[in-house]
């Protein structure tokens, strides 16, 4: 029983981590598209 309860608090740990990172690299793509974005309106 101990087992299957550490199992499950290990999962929910790594899957908040996966989700974090996500989250941090869709920021990024943003920063990046609007970056390009700008450049291109350039003359």
């Amino acid at each position: 029983m101990l087992k299957a309860r550490r199992t499950k608090q290990k999962t929910k740990k790594h899957l908040a981590g996966i989700a974090k990172r996500a989250k941090k690299l869709k920021k990024q793509d943003v920063k990046t598209v609007a970056a390009d974005a700008a450049e291109k309106g350039r003359p």
